[in-house]
């Protein structure tokens, strides 16, 4: 039987592994990128320039050397353009008005209103002054901010604590939203945050993973770790499993993948949001290290009418996918000594450069690095992280040199 074609949506240096992943289970890659120098175009089996929503461009180039069997996308971007692709060309997909779901904060919520204590209160307004009504309709804070539809990476989202602050955060919403988007207002979620890693195949779901989540400082709210497996119970877990499930049925997605964050408080968890693709960055990679489970080609499997050839979990390791902050300044010189590439590292690097300048911590574009360590416990991949953390440094203009920070120094300042 000759090789399934599957075309993925997104080449860039985070998704190499997956592609390359894809190419080993036997996959013939055709990899989309705007950019035509993105490392996953270099190692696809057909690479194609194009920008991900030029969905006429992608059939015809995808007809043109050979056909498809299946479409996945790699990021938020590019979730409705596969399932476009595939309606077109009558693939294996969840259905457009599915996507259009998954990628629309404000569907998400009207469409978990009746999942009663998996959901919060929300308001979707388009005004400053309908977000000052929403306000008062809501009637207690904190609140979340957030854009209706944005590229992801906490774009646009801001915790507000007071009336004075709402101005400031409905703005930073609409900027930090595609162009149009409506601002999502809902009651801020008391309790620690996570994030799951979902298979779904003809009307069963299965949590590969979940990890939690460390914040930055309020009030904005981006990732700088994400550690797994996250400290819960066996009954915690069922609930999360049981909430995961009900969340991607409302969303009528069928098929495929899905990352799905939460929050878990005194009651239980709560839904944040849903993507209809894998987790971001290296979390396809973390996913199959902690699970088992390749997530990621699994997903293509699915994309071409095949099931998945393991459904559940069989391991549950140890990972931190670490974000590296640095204080402010501008970037003379970086250092990451060959030391850091050890046992149990998966991936490091920076992604700021000299002459860069390092900002306030306000979304995940202001993250400066990150380090991938794994473990057969949590403990194990932490102290990994740690390590690297003491020796991946950057000197400031200024002549000073810092390390990035480790986990418990960040700690240590969030609650100074």
């Amino acid at each position: 039987m000759r090789s399934k074609r599957i075309l993925i949506l997104g080449g860039g240096r985070y998704n190499a592994p997956s592609i390359q992943a894809a190419r080993n289970a036997g996959f013939f890659t055709l990899v989309a990128d705007r950019n035509a120098d993105a490392p996953g175009l270099k190692i696809s089996d057909q690479a194609f320039p194009i920008d991900l929503n030029d969905c006429d461009s992608l059939i015809r180039a995808a007809t043109d050397t050979g056909g498809i069997d299946g479409v996945v996308s790699m990021a938020e971007v590019g979730v409705r353009a596969a399932a476009n692709i595939s309606a077109r060309l009558g693939l294996p997909s969840i259905s457009e008005e599915a996507a259009a779901n998954a990628t629309s904060k404000a569907a998400m919520r009207r469409l978990w209103r009746d999942m009663g204590k998996y959901s919060v209160d929300f308001e979707v307004v388009n005004t400053l002054e309908a977000a000052e009504q929403a306000v008062k309709t809501l009637g207690r804070f904190p609140l979340i901010f957030k854009p209706d539809r944005s590229f992801g990476g906490s774009r646009g989202v801001t915790r507000v604590e007071t009336r004075a602050e709402v101005a400031d955060a409905f703005h930073a919403a609409q900027s930090g939203g595609l162009s149009n988007s409506e601002v999502v207002i809902e009651h801020c979620v008391e309790g620690s945050e996570h994030s799951a890693e979902v298979l779904i195949w003809q009307g069963k779901t299965s949590v590969l993973c979940v990890g939690r989540k460390i914040k930055s400082l309020p009030p904005y709210r981006v990732d700088v770790s994400v550690q797994y497996p996250a400290p819960l119970s066996s009954a915690q877990q069922a609930s999360v499993a049981d909430m995961c499930h009900r969340a991607v049925n409302a969303l009528r997605l069928t098929q495929g993948v899905a990352h799905i964050e939460f929050g878990y408080t005194h009651t239980g968890p709560v839904l944040f949001e849903v993507g209809a693709r894998c987790g971001g960055g290296h979390t396809p990679q973390i996913a199959h290290h902690v699970s088992s489970i390749d997530e990621f080609v699994e997903a293509c499997r699915m994309a071409c009418g095949l099931p998945p050839r393991t459904f559940i979990p069989t391991t549950n390791r140890g990972a931190d996918y670490r974000f590296l902050v640095f204080p402010p300044g501008r970037v003379e010189r970086v250092v990451i000594p060959d030391s850091v590439s050890r046992e149990g590292i998966l991936d490091a690097g920076l992604t700021v450069q000299p002459g860069d300048e390092i900002r306030l911590l306000r979304s995940t574009s202001e993250r400066a690095g990150f380090l991938v360590a794994t473990g057969d416990t949590l403990e194990e991949a932490a102290e990994r992280a740690d390590q690297g953390c003491r020796e991946i440094a950057i000197q400031y203009a200024d002549g000073t040199l810092k390390h990035a920070a480790k986990l418990v120094e960040f700690q240590e300042l969030a609650h100074s």
